[in-house]
């Protein structure tokens, strides 16, 4: 026996961290549509059997904007406890008295000692709508058994066995074509064995010719190599002596211009001899203008350096008087600017408390100025904004209302449509009917039939008018729901001016304690006389500062005046150093210099006449040696001449240059022809090998020939009869299988509905019918010992019957009574009678069950509750509460 106990969900859909908490008996998740309910039954699924058996991908799985989900679910197992944890990442533990890690792993573990995923599915897990479909039509239903009992799986290998015989059929047929074709392959096989033989010859032929045409282009290839190499001697020995005549020539021209050189060298080396004279006759002049220049140029510096330092501590002088005469002003200053700012002082603090206060206030001031002015910005008044959050809680309450009366519009609508379809079916029996009425089993005459037939007929006139009644009303709602939508999509900003109002209100209250102008008033006072109090301060800063300057300013000027004198008596000294050179003043020494620059300025041309003249002497030298050293390359270039001219007489003695084109040309027509004839074989070749292989392949198809005819024989004799005989076998144990499933479906419906009616009808019974061809699966119910279509039901009862067979095709699958049932939406198409039906039908029936979990969004299965688990949705979170039973 199996009991869930708690599921805590972790970023799983819409769930970001949710802990829910299950009971023995009946628990109902309720709340509104997309709240997040039915994704409580798929985290039970995933945590049981992972993604794979339960039909979902891990990417729809996981919440928005977070990395993975995780699942945590805790059980009961024939009293054992048991706790299965999956992560999106593939992490999975369960944990009892084994400890068992990994996704397959755990997998296999449920499936062995709980069920099977598809017995899980069918037996324990009834989806939305299935209910709803079994009692909806004949085509619903039977489809709906066929899928949950797994008969159509039966039907589908009946088929696939079917289309496996016509591929073999197929098979059969394409390999008798082929063998069909065994004497076309034969001959092929001979023309191309000629084929061959043909061009094996050929290339011996042409073979033949290439050995013998490469033997004449050795021959010649020998020969060019020996003119080749007479060419090359040849042309090396008359390059050798281009490069020597060159050279000759060279040495002349160099020869020539080394005596023009060592010409120009002796009469530099006349003209720097007399010049060197000349500079050593001028150098005690140029020495004593060296001296003077620097004197004259020391004296000027400094005397102009003293002037600079006597005029900027002329100004200087200037500047501290100015400043001397300014403190002795600000002292007398200072005192009247203290007396003004003691006064100020006791002035300002007669406004200091309204100051601070007003600056306590001023926040609240700016933010009560900010909403009034965003208010005023969008045209809104208090009262305008509680109107239209008047008419925004309104249109809540009508959208509430409407999306109620959808609810129970589309309901009603379900309803009559399937009345409609009952009456229809109804209309039809009788119609074919023979013997007994089909709807209350009396005698069927013309009369009872047409009556009927007409009561029939005018409730599905109704029926339809009620349903364009109500299609038309389904209308009305929705366009006064998309009106209400649209005034909902002023409900945020609404609620944010409501706000800004209750915040003005308030702020109005608080500031309303207060003269807000008076303090406005005192503020600015306080501040006018504060700025100018501040403005005295600084002059008082200002002026003390000036003022204690004063004995600094004095002991300044007394420093710079003993400084003038100094610069004074320095002057003195540099005129009395001038008289002792000679020179009563500084113009006299100015003309010597000037007198002495001439001589100076020649004797700065001639001084380097010595080292030139040294470098020429040696620059001779070398140029004399050079010119002998030339001379004698000179002579040995004649003679290496001689030799050359030699050895080329003799190489034209054997070399012919005529011969040499003539050979070279038959070896170029020789390699032409060789290169075609190689290109012609190796094209034989390669038509020799496509020939070979197309004749491999040739004998492969006729050796393959005994195979394909063995392969025929198996097909015609074994293989197709012995499939046809198994599939033939396969459908009347389909059919067996099928009988016994509905037998054992139909007896556990049977206990059940006669439970649940209370012995008011004693069975149920499956028959197959054919109608216009086609084979329906039909279900009628025993009354009074009699077979009743369902059409004879009241509404509770179809409840009833629905439920039945659905806990019944539950019960076949797991063979016996159902541990744990789980319910999603069992009432989206029934009308507000089937929904109330449905809930004394669970109340009565269903606490049968150890522990049953309904999904629904309808109020009315609260009252069938042992525990109700209310799940909200909140800024698109699902959240979960519990709310006390009824």
């Amino acid at each position: 026996m199996i009991l869930l106990r708690e599921l805590q969900i972790k970023n799983f859909r819409s769930h970001s961290d949710s802990r829910i908490e299950f009971d023995t008996g009946i628990n109902l998740i309720a709340g509104r549509n997309g709240a997040g309910k039915s994704s409580i039954l798929e985290a039970i699924l995933v945590s049981f059997y992972g993604l794979k058996p339960a039909g979902l991908r891990k990417n729809d799985l996981v919440r928005i904007n977070s990395s993975g989900y995780s699942l945590t679910l805790t059980f009961y197992l024939n009293g054992e406890k048991i706790t299965i944890s999956r992560k999106s990442n593939g992490e999975a533990v369960l944990t009892g008295k084994e400890v068992i890690e990994g996704d397959s792993n755990i997998t296999e573990w449920i499936e062995k000692h709980i069920c099977p995923a598809h017995v899980f599915t069918g037996a324990i897990y009834v989806r939305q709508g299935e209910i709803d479909s079994i009692i909806r039509d004949d085509e619903s239903r039977e489809r709906i058994i066929k899928q949950i009992t797994r008969i159509e799986d039966y039907e589908n290998a009946w088929r696939n066995l079917g289309t496996v015989i016509k591929m073999l059929e197929k098979e059969k047929n394409s390999l008798k074509e082929f063998l069909r074709q065994e004497e076309e392959i034969r001959k092929r096989k001979e023309a191309k064995e000629n084929e061959i033989d043909k061009t094996k010859r050929e290339i011996k032929e042409l073979e033949n010719l290439e050995e013998r045409l490469s033997e004449e282009l050795e021959r010649l290839k020998t020969r060019l190599n020996e003119l080749e190499d007479y060419k090359s001697k040849l042309e090396l020995l008359k390059k050798q002596e281009n490069q020597h005549l060159q050279e000759r020539r060279g040495l002349e021209e160099r020869l020539k211009g080394l005596e023009k050189q060592l010409e120009e060298v002796n009469f530099r080396i006349l003209e720097l001899e007399k010049m060197a004279k000349e500079a050593e006759k001028l150098k005690p002049e140029a020495e004593r203008f060296l001296a003077l220049e620097k004197l004259l140029s020391e004296i000027n510096r400094e005397i102009k350096d003293l002037e600079r330092k006597e005029k900027g501590l002329v100004e200087k002088l200037a500047e501290i008087r100015t400043q001397i005469r300014k403190s002795e002003e600000d002292g007398s200053k200072l005192e009247e600017v203290k007396r003004k700012i003691e006064e100020l002082e006791n002035e300002l603090l007669k406004f200091e408390s309204s100051h601070k206060l007003l600056e306590g206030l001023r926040g609240r001031i700016e933010r009560l100025q900010s909403l009034k002015a965003k208010l005023d910005e969008k045209g809104l008044t208090p009262d305008k904004i509680e109107k239209m959050y008047s008419l925004v809680s309104k249109a809540r309450e009508e959208e509430k209302e409407i999306t109620e009366k959808l609810k129970k519009l589309i309901a009603k609508k379900s309803s009559l449509l399937t009345r409609g379809k009952q009456l229809k079916k109804a209309v039809e029996d009788l119609k074919s009917a023979e013997g007994s009425c089909p709807v209350c089993g009396r005698e069927l005459d013309d009369d009872h039939r047409r009556r009927i037939l007409l009561e029939y007929r005018e409730e599905m006139r109704k029926i339809a008018e009620e349903l364009a009644r109500a299609e038309d009303f389904e209308k009305t709602l929705k366009g006064k729901l998309e009106e209400i939508e649209r005034t909902l999509a002023m409900q945020e900003a609404v609620l944010k001016y409501r706000q800004m109002v209750e915040e003005i209100k308030g702020l109005e209250k608080e500031l309303s304690a207060h003269d807000i102008e008076k303090l406005s008033a005192e503020s600015e006072e306080y501040k006018r006389i504060k700025e100018k109090l501040d403005g005295l301060k600084g002059q008082e800063k200002v002026l003390s500062v000036s003022a204690n300057k004063l004995d600094e300013l004095r002991i300044q000027h007394r420093e710079i005046e003993e400084l003038l004198k100094e610069l004074e008596n320095k002057k003195l000294d540099f005129y009395r150093k001038l008289r002792e050179e000679g020179f009563g003043n500084l113009e006299e020494l100015e003309r010597e210099v000037r007198s002495l620059r001439d001589y100076h300025n020649r004797w700065l041309q001639l001084k380097d006449s010595d080292k030139r003249l040294e470098d020429e002497i040696r620059r001779r030298g070398a140029l004399e040696k050079e010119i002998s050293e030339t001379k004698i390359r000179f002579d040995e270039i004649d003679e290496e001449l001689k030799t050359l001219k030699a050895q080329i007489e003799d190489v034209l003695g054997v070399y012919s240059e005529d011969e040499h084109r003539k050979l070279n040309e038959e070896y170029l027509r020789i390699s032409k022809e060789l290169s075609g004839l190689k290109s012609r074989v190796e094209a034989l070749r390669e038509n020799l090998q496509t020939a070979e292989r197309d004749l491999n392949f040739l004998k492969e198809q006729l050796a393959r020939m005994d195979e394909y005819r063995r392969r025929v024989e198996v097909f015609e004799k074994v293989a197709i009869p012995e499939l046809t005989e198994i599939r033939d076998k396969f459908r009347k144990y389909k059919n067996l299988i099928a009988e016994s499933s509905m037998r054992e479906v139909e007896r556990y419906a049977s206990e059940i509905f006669e439970e649940l009616t209370e012995g008011k009808y004693s069975g149920i019974r499956l028959k197959k019918v054919t109608e216009r061809g086609k084979e329906r699966l039909r279900v009628f119910v025993l009354y009074q010992g009699e077979e009743r279509e369902i059409g004879f039901l009241s509404g509770g009862e179809l409840i009833a019957l629905g439920l039945a067979f659905r806990l019944a095709l539950s019960m076949f699958m797991i063979r016996g009574r159902v541990p744990l049932l789980i319910l999603d939406e069992p009432t989206p198409f029934l009308d507000e009678e089937r929904r109330r039906k449905l809930v004394d039908v669970t109340t009565n029936y269903l606490r049968k069950i150890p522990q049953v979990i309904i999904v629904s969004h309808d109020d009315e299965l609260k009252d069938a509750a042992d525990r109700v688990i209310f799940v909200d949705s909140q800024g698109g979170v699902s959240r979960v509460r519990y709310v006390e039973a009824q």
